[in-house]
């Protein structure tokens, strides 16, 4: 429940910095329209941690484990192009997009692990 909880509040967060950034000019609605296939990409995964809190049985467990490589790869490809992180990357140079990106996905590290147990660890749930 506490892997629910700390993503939750990532996602509190996230939210609250981009309502932020909203409101002084720095995002506009198309970027929203932009992001927002990436936000419910990212976030539907909740309901696995949701699943994996209240040990309950929500979709396959093939259907996480795709999901999770889904995530994966989505991890690997961001970098190239997520316009905010070009932008960094156009700014202040490689090496501190490498850095701020390495910072978000150790934040993210919980969210991830919480996905990889509900998949591949948690046998005893998907049981028939």
């Amino acid at each position: 429940m506490y892997l629910f909880i700390y993503v939750v509040l990532l996602v509190g967060l996230g939210l609250g910095n981009k309502a932020l950034q909203s409101l002084s000019g720095h995002y506009g609605l198309m970027d929203f329209v932009t992001d927002l296939p990436l936000i419910v990409f990212t976030y539907f995964g909740l309901i696995a941690l949701w699943g994996r809190a209240r040990q309950g049985r929500y979709l396959t467990a093939n259907f996480w484990k795709g999901y999770f490589f889904a995530i994966l790869l989505s991890i690997v490809i961001l970098p190239f192009v997520q316009p905010e992180l070009q932008q960094i990357m156009a700014e202040a140079g490689s090496l501190q997009m490498l850095v701020a990106y390495g910072v978000m996905s150790a934040v993210m590290l919980p969210y991830y692990w919480g996905l990889y147990r509900y998949a591949f660890r948690s046998p005893q749930l998907w049981r028939d």
